[in-house]
């Protein structure tokens, strides 16, 4: 029996984030995986944003079409040994 009941399946995703954290140095974080509604970013403990902060990811380089890619507003919703989970606003 399947007990997982997200909206978006996961997808395997390793690329380099920007992490936007208000009155906060940007940090640069690698993703484990990626949904339509969200991300994981692996990070560790000390330093994280708690549940419920409001943030913003963006890919770092440029899009396939050379295009930069777009800052996305998101909420940390999970804090898990390997990082947080944070949703994307909207979803």
């Amino acid at each position: 029996m399947n007990t997982d009941r997200r909206r978006h399946p996961r997808i395997p995703m390793e690329v380099e984030v920007e992490l936007h954290v208000p009155a906060e140095a940007l940090r640069v974080v690698r993703t484990r995986d990626l949904s339509g509604s969200g991300v994981l970013l692996l990070m560790p403990a000390e330093g994280r944003p708690p549940i419920g902060a409001r943030v913003q990811v963006r890919v770092v380089g440029a899009l396939g079409d050379g295009e930069a890619p777009p800052l996305v507003p998101a909420s940390v919703v999970r804090d898990l040994p390997e990082g947080v989970a944070v949703a994307f606003e909207g979803c």
